[in-house]
């Protein structure tokens, strides 16, 4: 047993070694590297409270990235882009936790200064679950709001396809 323990405990101090020096790698192509600790469970059951990600900044937002940004009280939020609305010159993000039951800007106060946008062209993430495209369908048609590309911070990392986190290292 206390073998078994160690070979984990092994496993997770290498993993958290190879994404350290990756962080480093990443700050030196990009010049910024986020390292940001989830709070809240509007992302379960893919990211849980206190599990961390590493954030590369990136402007190049496709449907279906966990991407970090900014709502109205200059609060950090991790969501999925469930939506973009191709408005004129700019694009606009539709975003929703993967726990939430509705789109960000429909549901929160927090986001009363999303951009609204009439003549748009949308295009949504399609999940296979009926009730979740619905409800995103009709509420981001209905609405056309979105958050601006200036207020993504950037992505959450992702290897293959597969989002990169650390769980069980914060303790509060």
């Amino acid at each position: 047993m206390n073998r078994i323990i160690k070979a984990i405990e092994s496993v997770i101090l290498i993993t958290f070694i190879i994404l350290l020096i990756y962080a480093n790698i990443a700050y030196y192509f990009w010049k910024q590297i986020v390292i940001a600790v989830v709070e809240g469970y509007s992302m379960n059951p893919l990211l849980y409270d206190e599990d961390v990600v590493i954030v590369i900044p990136s402007k190049d937002v496709k449907l279906g990235n966990v991407v970090i940004f900014k709502n109205d009280q200059g609060e950090y939020v991790i969501h999925r882009v469930v939506g973009i609305i191709n408005c004129a010159e700019k694009m606009l993000y539709v975003t929703k936790g993967d726990n939430n039951q509705f789109i960000d800007q429909v549901t929160f106060i927090a986001y009363k200064s999303s951009i609204e946008c009439s003549s748009g062209k949308l295009l949504l993430l399609q999940t296979g679950s009926t009730l979740f495209d619905l409800n995103v369908k009709n509420a981001a048609a209905n609405n056309m709001r979105g958050i601006d590309s200036s207020r993504i911070a950037g992505k959450v990392l992702q290897l293959d396809g597969v989002l990169i986190k650390i769980t069980g290292l914060v303790t509060r």
